[in-house]
């Protein structure tokens, strides 16, 4: 019976460890200042979540699809990483990091578009994000996989 017990707490391990495995445990990268930087906006509306300065960088997978509007592949990494706002006199800095909002790219995650969502503290700890808070915006970018961004040549490309 023992040995029983003992199996089915097993099963239960590996197929819990399988399913981690599945969708991956976002973590905020730990080269990520070695990632290209693609673009940089602020949010100056103290009433919105992403209230900051914002500095957007891409892993070298998905570079290539950010540069020509392709469809992300798996493994793309992007993070955000975001500066409170220091200013006076009509001048805006950089503060101290407050956050690092980072998208990972894994087609297995269909509930969130093909992302995995997070968001860490400048110590790189979890903050517990809900991933269909980022799709409520994100969803408006579904025609470009999802991604906000865009490269700064095509804003200035004639037509």
């Amino acid at each position: 019976m023992k040995r029983i017990a003992l199996l089915a707490v097993a099963l239960v391990m590996i197929g819990t460890a399988a399913m981690a495995g599945k969708h991956g445990e976002l973590t905020l990268p730990d080269d990520w200042r070695k990632y290209e930087h693609i673009g940089s906006l602020v949010i100056t509306d103290q009433t919105h979540d992403l209230y900051g300065i914002h500095h957007f960088y891409i892993n070298d997978k998905g570079l290539k699809a950010f540069k020509k509007g392709e469809v992300y592949p798996d493994g793309t990494i992007i993070v955000d990483s975001v500066y409170k706002i220091e200013g006076s006199g009509g001048i805006l800095n950089e503060g101290e990091i407050a956050f690092f909002p980072v998208m990972k790219k894994n087609s297995k995650m269909t509930e969130t578009g093909g992302w995995e969502w997070g968001a860490f503290d400048p110590e790189g700890n979890s903050l517990g994000l809900d991933p269909q808070g980022c799709m409520a915006c994100h969803e408006a970018a579904k025609d470009r996989d999802y991604v906000l961004s865009q490269p700064l040549f095509r804003h200035t490309q004639k037509k």
